[in-house]
């Protein structure tokens, strides 16, 4: 067993119940890896926003696959990022019609987020996310009073809804049965829906990473706890979910591992890096 790039989701994955984690042990198992020169990849459906902040410190040792695959950063500049265009956008909306108020529509650039006015706020239940983290994010909410004259010079990364939990497995069947082929509409749990181009996700991104350094599948380790892993889960040889993760997702690791909140991430990191083996999973 030889693993050559090590890649984990973060929010229900590999940060904890705070949206933080443990950066003394981490400095120790990243410094081991650097030594054995397996890349730590950050592969998430947040913003460069939202993890710089949360890996500061770290952030020029690390590899980035954001926003669900579609920007990935390394050595503080973007390889690549992909663009949302203007007609898939007013497309969705046109399908959305009053529903980009009630599915907290959201078009976002990395200075902005635009939401229809008359929209509640998202994510304003319980969050596993600090204060600092989510204060940044609400200071980028911008409310239009008319969502469909937003501006089209200004250039777009990303789309999303936010519904309560009980209505997203219907909303994500309905959007992507109208816009199949287009547009992939998938959960990152908290009732956030993330609407992608069709082809683009994290096992994407990862690929456009492990290529260049000539990295097989069968070479990766992966660890993820819901539907927008599935790709990766999918992709990676040793692929692992954690015991919250959505059963879409623990169907699509080959392995299972203890809740998030008990750090089991870089428990099975530092397992893997002192016996080389999976023996510790039986």
């Amino acid at each position: 067993m030889t693993i050559k790039l090590i890649a984990t989701d973060m929010d229900g994955t590999f940060l904890d119940e705070r949206g933080s984690f443990d950066r003394q042990r981490f400095e120790r198992v990243l410094t081991e890896l650097e030594e054995r020169e397996i890349p730590f990849v950050v592969a998430s459906g947040n913003g460069m926003g939202r993890l710089l902040r949360i890996f500061k410190g770290f952030e020029d040792r690390l590899t980035f696959v954001a926003e669900n695959g579609s920007h990935i950063y390394q050595d503080g500049q973007t390889l690549y990022r992909n663009v949302m265009p203007v007609p898939l956008i007013r497309e969705v909306m046109d399908y959305l019609q009053e529903g980009v108020r009630d599915c907290c529509f959201m078009l976002a650039h990395d200075e902005k987020i635009y939401m229809a006015q008359g929209a509640g706020q998202p994510f304003a239940d319980d969050l596993a996310i600090e204060p600092a983290q989510m204060a940044a994010f609400l200071k980028r909410l911008t409310y239009l009073p008319d969502i469909t004259a937003f501006p089209e010079q200004e250039v777009f990364y990303k789309m999303g809804l936010w519904v309560p939990e009980n209505r997203v497995p219907q909303l994500v069947t309905s959007v992507n049965q109208a816009f199949f082929g287009k547009l992939n509409a998938v959960t990152s749990g908290y009732g956030s829906i993330d609407l992608m181009p069709a082809g683009i996700h994290k096992a994407w991104g990862l690929q456009r990473v492990m290529d260049p350094l000539g990295i097989d599948p069968s070479q990766v380790m992966a660890f993820g706890d819901n539907d927008n892993d599935i790709e990766m889960l999918d992709l990676a040889r040793y692929s692992f979910a954690v015991d919250n993760a959505s059963p879409a997702a623990k169907a699509a690791a080959r392995f299972h591992i203890p809740h998030h909140s008990q750090g089991s991430v870089l428990t099975s990191i530092e397992h893997y890096l002192a016996k080389g083996d999976l023996s510790w999973q039986k």
